[in-house]
């Protein structure tokens, strides 16, 4: 073999040079998996490397480019929201674990009394009682926005002035706006189910877009609104959870077409004095309830019927006590729903003290902690690359 073929070998096997384009560089950096350890690994290279990956506007082209996708990953969940303090807990194993002090909202130094309301688009709805306004905070991007609430809302004077609970969209998650460009909150608050005769939830919209809140609408109601269920998206509608006096219902508001309806859950259902329910939002995109009893979790799934109407479907039964492989038995008061990620379709359970994350589909669970104290946890997804535990 003459010497110049292999020399010209020799450079056909090479590397290729790293690209010296700034732009090109970006261009690349942009396509990263949108997991929480892409970026920093990348800005680890070099320095070059590190001041391009850390650009605010890269960062913002970088959260919107994967808004596009489904979904962004799950990466934890806040829990707590009571007098300005939600902790936040990691789900994601390591080298994607993100640190939970660099998402947890601490009390402001003013003291201001907040009540964590939920999460949804990378946003987390906080109701300041203190300013009588709505806060929706973006952990990730040291980023808010507030928006002041009717005053008529806070009259104690009248018992319905109550905010009983609230949701958020963000109109532009699917076309990879930023989820504070456009959004939408709607609040909730309703008569006393117990003492009035024909007792109503009442909603009050607000759309960035617009900056106004909208006339309030009305439905009658069944069942008092829970306070510690947050919302479930399912299609175009947001569902939240009714229950006590006896009976139990699902409030459904159209974001269409504005109003404010009360469907029933599965009346064929087993249900023990001891449930735990959960509305989900199932694989088909339709409305979902789940029914935790003991070990034994029905997920239930309302479909068409050939008649014209709908009706629910009984789609799988869960023995948590198999599932979970525990040697010892499961006593009913002690599982509970914490939980539900609408996106992932997880639900957080805990059994006995001990807390699960159960993917509905795969039901590869995890076991994430032992617990003592029973909450409300607030699933949280994003596209994490800094963050900022703190609203000024």
């Amino acid at each position: 073999m003459s010497e110049g073929l292999m020399r010209r070998r020799r450079r056909l096997s090479s590397p290729a040079p790293l690209p010296d384009d700034d732009d090109l560089l970006r261009e690349i950096f942009l396509r990263l998996p949108p997991r929480p350890s892409s970026l920093p690994r990348a800005s680890l290279v070099c320095k070059r490397w590190g001041r391009l990956v850390s650009d605010p506007q890269f960062l913002r082209r970088f959260r919107a480019f994967h808004g596009l996708r489904p979904h962004p990953p799950l990466l934890g969940f806040f829990s707590g929201g009571l007098e300005g303090v939600a902790d936040f807990t990691p789900t994601l194993d390591p080298p994607d674990r993100v640190d939970p002090s660099r998402l947890s909202l601490q009390a402001p130094r003013r003291g201001e009394l907040y009540n964590f309301l939920g999460c949804r688009h990378g946003l987390a709805l906080i109701l300041n009682l203190t300013r009588l306004e709505i806060i929706l905070w973006d952990p990730v991007a040291r980023d808010h926005r507030r928006v002041a609430v009717p005053p008529s809302w806070f009259n104690n004077e009248d018992p319905r002035s109550t905010i009983r609970n609230a949701a958020l969209v963000c109109d532009g998650h699917h076309t990879g706006r930023l989820p504070l460009e456009a959004f939408k909150v709607i609040l909730l608050r309703s008569d006393d189910v117990p003492r009035d005769a024909d007792p109503k939830v009442f909603g009050s919209l607000y759309e960035s877009s617009t900056g106004v809140w909208n006339d309030l609408i009305s439905t009658s109601i069944s069942a008092p609104l829970s306070m510690l269920s947050p919302s479930v998206l399912v299609g175009n509608s947001l569902c939240w959870f009714l229950n006590g006096c006896g009976k139990r219902g699902i409030l459904v508001f159209d974001l269409a077409k504005r109003n404010l309806a009360q469907i029933d859950t599965p009346v064929d259902a087993h249900i023990a004095t001891d449930s735990r329910f959960q509305i989900l939002r199932m694989e088909s995109g339709e409305l979902g309830f789940a029914i935790l009893s003991g070990a034994s979790m029905q997920l239930w799934e309302r479909n068409a019927s050939s008649n014209g109407g709908v009706r629910w479907m009984l789609q799988k039964t869960i023995e948590l006590d198999k599932l979970l492989s525990l040697r010892s038995p499961i006593h009913g008061p002690w599982t509970v729903i914490h939980g539900y990620d609408e996106d992932s379709h997880v639900i957080f359970v805990s059994v006995d003290l001990e807390v699960f994350m159960i993917p509905l589909k795969s039901l590869q669970f995890k076991h994430l902690f032992r617990t003592d104290f029973m909450t409300t946890y607030h699933p949280y997804t994003g596209f994490y690359t800094t963050g900022n535990n703190s609203i000024v």
